[in-house]
This record gives C-alpha cells, sequence and structure tokens, in this order.
C-alpha cells in the first residue's frame, strides 16, 4: 500500500466519522433549542454547522497530510498511522464540534 493510499483511507475515514457526529450533533442541538423561537434556533444551528464545516474541513486536510508524515519522518507502520491519524483528526473535529455548538447559542441571541 502506499502512502497516498494511506492518506486517502484515513481521511475518508475521518470525513466519515465526523459527518456521523455532526448530525447527532445536529440532533442534540434540536433537543437543547427546543424552548427557543424558531428563527432563534435556526439561526443557532447554522452557525453550527458553519463553523462544524470548517472544522471537517481542517480536520480532513489535517488526516490526509499527517500519515506522509508519520511514514517518512518516523517509519510507522502503516495501519498503526491510519489509527492514530483518525482519532487525532476526529479528536481535533469533535472539539470543534462541541465549540461550535457551544458559541452558535450565544450568537443566535438566546440566553
Amino acid at each position: 500500500m502506499s502512502n497516498r493510499a494511506v492518506s486517502i483511507i484515513s481521511a475518508l475515514l475521518t470525513f466519515f466519522i465526523l459527518i456521523a457526529l455532526a448530525v447527532a450533533s445536529v440532533f442534540m442541538q434540536m433537543l437543547v433549542l427546543n424552548g427557543a423561537s424558531e428563527s432563534q434556533g435556526f439561526n443557532a444551528m447554522s452557525v453550527s454547522l458553519v463553523c462544524q464545516s470548517v472544522g471537517l474541513l481542517l480536520a480532513v486536510i489535517i488526516a490526509r497530510v499527517l500519515p506522509n508524515f508519520l511514514i517518512t519522518k518516523f517509519n510507522w507502520n502503516k495501519i498503526l498511522v491510519v489509527i492514530i491519524t483518525v482519532i487525532a483528526a476526529t479528536g481535533l473535529g469533535g472539539i470543534l464540534a462541541l465549540i461550535a455548538v457551544i458559541i452558535s447559542i450565544p450568537i443566535a441571541g438566546i440566553s
């Protein structure tokens, strides 16, 4: 397996995991915003999804670049590199998704 294939696999795994996390985040945010008005809830969810999209893009870029670095610099096993990269990029994307949800509620004007 080439380094390029390892990068593609880790990026795709990260992408699909973060999409599932975004869907779960939207459902949880719907429950949290149950008492808010429709326009405020829509604004909060829109801001959250935009921020999560940026975080997803950043995490996928990191998941695409990091395997090649780890393989060439440290000569790691390719399966280990995929596992470490997916965990690191998914963790970053999950933290950014949590921050997006926390920030979107005050931005929408919900107190």
